[in-house]
């Protein structure tokens, strides 16, 4: 009777992986690292987003941004209706601002005191006194950018003249949380917008504004679906044109944008990292079982239950996987932390909350794990059904008969000997054959997803600035003129100017409306380019309008069809949509300065400027701003410098992703030649017995390898191609559209990053041929 205990076979498997220390610690490797990357990844995206919700709901950020008709009655509208908790009315005002040196298009925000709906939440300072109508308090992003404290001064235009305020007070406001000024422009020149609060008596007086047009509700926390629905259909039936939801609120909309998109690519990686290390786990036990089939024939012989043969090989894949389990959940946790508070230091999230989730740790234990038995299972279970018989003679370890293409290479005569031992091996060993291509498409997948990814978001940056928004800054005045025009064509390092027109708009139909700027360019424009949908240019039509394709795609309208536009302090006019627009930053709208004309509405006058290539910006930003008549200046180039800001947590995950792309590609390439070597050795040391000189085995076994790895590289490639190209949708909406664009040297270099692994892996290999113990084995083989 079979009565070995479970120490025993605990001490067996043991044994075992130390001897396979090499290949064991790469595999461990490689769970810890997709297991670190999931806890610290998943955990971080969770803290932010608590940190979120809990500084909207200290200050009661809104649910619903109405706009339109009148809104303090709207406001009564909703105010008492099932599931409201707060309603509250305010003024906002898009209006000119001068901060020291700097002329820009800034934004003033009414205080909802008592109400209290958007409440801001002081860093610095005091709310304004109501006994100095002249002060303001300042965002804290626009205080950072600028130097702003208590004491300084920020003078704002109301449309006809400048007023000079104090600033009282540095606050967070849930709604700049990231400082966009809408979904068109969530990133932009950070010297090009600032927000100020003031109490809502003021705003009127420092912008011009006659009165509230804004409602903003909140909605208790246990609010039901059916109940926000209700409210959407009360602000619409008592006349608002637009209802904005939290979800859709640009700063909220942009930060999860973010922030969904980075757990995704944690989920994928660590599907990625698992996938690998199970395939080299499987191959590792396979070659074992093989090597080990007299033992198991003998333990089953000898009255083993077939259920112990299972378990013990299944334990051989838990062992691999348990120290990278468990040291990849506590560098997790250390991560975390250092994620969570760099994310929330460069944002400006003014709560952080850093917590350790058991719930994702319990979750990457079990992965990890389920990875070792799911590696396992197989060869496991094929060793339980072994004949004892057969295997204690050793019956199953006769080589394979040589199939059609083995028979039909030994009368290739004038091929080398290597290039024919390579062809023979490739067929008689198809799964090992088939797993260091797998091993192959798995890093390549890594890779590319990784590239893709980084280079796609650069060729949409380039798409923008140089193909798009050709103009390298934008000047607002206060009323356009020919003289103003020519000053501005007379500077020194300014080549082209243009005019050009900027009013917020709504856009409607059937029932759907899409807030949006509706920017008015001459006929012939050469400072913007219109690309259409999958490629080509579009005209700017002489009636009518182009909208961006996500615009159209909201309101469920194609080309040809009529839209209402509603300016701001306008009439709604109707317009046929001309042509849809592929613009990766922003859904905006697009017609000429007599059709925007025609439309009306409160809107903004200005000129679009082209520089020199060696202008000096900065100087260039002085000039123009001290022109009599400018009240605003953006510079173009400067919003990359805000993207990169933007995604700067994103372009960290992405450069480890490449190294540990590489990294992958070695360990699955060397677990699965050097298993492959242990399972050959007997044919290797006859072969060295035979005179067989070491070079051509070595020759041979180099080649086999990367014979392999080549053939695994189109699959490799079109499998990294569509993992690119499904993490790149998690990022698109209508605020950022990405279309996969890898250039030609990308995958070029990512093909030849996995063969230098595959090369380096057959350096080790190489070693082992050497140390084979030739009489060892004959002698192991005779018995």
């Amino acid at each position: 009777m079979f009565m070995v205990s479970n120490r025993v076979l605990a001490k067996k498997i043991l044994r075992d992986l130390r001897r396979r220390g090499a290949q064991v610690a790469a595999i461990a490797v490689t769970v810890l690292l997709g297991v670190l990357l999931f806890v610290a990844s998943y955990d971080s995206f969770r803290n932010l987003e608590t940190s979120y919700q809990q500084t909207y709901a200290r200050l009661h950020f809104a649910d619903f941004t109405a706009t339109g008709a009148d809104p303090v009655r709207i406001a009564d509208a909703v105010r008492g209706a099932p599931g409201v908790a707060r309603v509250a009315v305010r003024t906002q005002a898009d209006t000119a601002m001068s901060i020291g040196d700097t002329k820009l298009l800034g934004r003033i925000v009414g205080l909802t005191e008592p109400a209290g709906v958007n409440e801001i939440s002081l860093a610095a300072g005091r709310l304004p006194d109501p006994a100095h109508p002249d002060e303001v308090v300042v965002e804290h992003h626009a205080a950072q950018t600028f130097g702003l404290h208590a004491g300084s001064q920020v003078r704002t235009f109301d449309g006809t003249s400048w007023h000079t305020v104090t600033v009282s007070g540095i606050a967070w406001s849930p709604e700049y949380l990231w400082p966009a000024r809408s979904r068109q422009e969530v990133l932009g020149d950070p010297h090009g917008f600032a927000v100020v609060f003031a109490p809502q008596n003021d705003v009127a007086r420092l912008s011009g504004r006659p009165g509230p047009d804004q409602t903003l509700v909140e909605m208790n926390s246990g609010a039901t679906a059916s109940e926000h629905a209700q409210v959407t259909r009360l602000l619409r039936d008592a006349g608002a044109l637009d209802v904005q939801t939290k979800a859709d609120q640009p700063s909220n909309a942009a930060l999860h944008e973010d922030l969904s998109g980075f757990s995704e690519l944690a989920v994928a990686f660590l599907a990625l990292f698992l996938v690998a290390a199970a395939v080299a786990e499987y191959v590792l036990i396979t070659r074992l079982v093989l090597a080990e089939r007299p033992i198991i024939g003998t333990m089953l012989a000898m009255g083993a239950r077939r259920r112990t043969v299972v378990g013990h090989y299944v334990g051989y894949g838990l062992g691999m996987v348990l120290a990278g389990t468990v040291f990849g959940v506590l560098g997790g946790f250390l991560a975390t932390s250092a994620v969570t508070a760099a994310y929330t230091k460069a944002v400006g999230i003014p709560d952080t909350v850093v917590d350790h989730r058991p719930s994702t740790a319990i979750v990457a234990v079990l992965l990890g794990l389920l990875t070792g038995v799911a590696a396992g299972l197989a060869p496991a279970v094929a060793a339980a059904r072994i004949a004892p018989a057969a295997a204690m003679r050793g019956d199953a370890l006769h080589p394979a008969r040589p199939d059609r293409w083995s028979r039909s290479s030994t009368h290739w005569h004038r091929v080398p000997v290597v290039a024919r031992m390579t062809v023979r091996s490739l067929a008689r060993g198809r799964r090992r054959t088939v797993a260091t291509m797998t091993g192959t498409v798995l890093a390549l997948v890594l890779i590319l997803a990784s590239v893709g990814l980084l280079t796609s978001m650069r060729s949409a940056l380039h798409i923008q600035f140089d193909e798009i928004e050709r103009e390298d800054a934008t000047v607002i005045t206060s009323s356009p003129s020919d003289e103003l025009a020519a000053q501005l064509r007379s500077i020194s390092g300014v080549t082209t100017v243009e005019p050009t027109g900027l009013t917020p708009v709504t856009l409607s139909a059937g029932g759907r409306s899409y807030s949006t700027t509706l920017t008015g360019l001459v006929p012939d424009t050469t400072m913007h380019g219109f690309r259409a949908p999958g490629g080509g240019s579009v005209r700017l039509p002489d009636t009518g309008i182009l909208a961006g394709a996500a615009a159209a795609k909201q309101l469920g309208v194609s080309v040809g069809d009529i839209l209402t536009v509603t300016p701001t302090a306008g009439r709604p006019k109707a317009e046929q949509l001309k042509g849809l627009l592929d613009e990766p930053l922003g859904t905006y709208a697009y017609a000429t300065d007599a059709t925007v004309t025609d439309i009306g509405g409160t809107g903004l006058h200005g000129y679009l400027l082209r520089f020199t290539a060696n202008a000096n910006r900065d100087a260039l930003r002085a000039t123009v701003t001290e022109l009599p008549g400018v009240i605003a200046y953006s510079d173009s180039h400067a919003m990359q410098d805000q993207i990169d800001r933007f995604l700067g947590l994103f372009w960290a995950f992405i450069t480890a992703m490449l190294i540990f792309g590489t990294v992958l590609a070695f360990t699955v390439i060397y677990v699965t030649v050097t298993v492959n070597l242990a399972e050959r050795t007997t044919e290797l040391a006859t072969l060295r017995a035979a005179g067989v000189p070491l070079r051509r085995l070595t020759a041979s076994l180099a080649a086999e390898n990367l014979t392999a790895t080549l053939l695994a590289v189109p699959i490799g490639l079109a499998a990294g191609y569509f993992a690119a190209w499904a993490l790149l949708r998690s990022f698109t909406s209508d605020m950022f559209t990405f279309g996969l664009a890898f250039g030609d040297a990308a995958p070029v270099l990512a093909v030849v990053a996995v063969l230098a692994a595959a090369g380096l892996s057959q350096f080790p290999a190489a070693r082992l041929v050497q140390r084979i113990d030739i009489a060892h084995v004959v002698r192991e083989r005779a018995q």
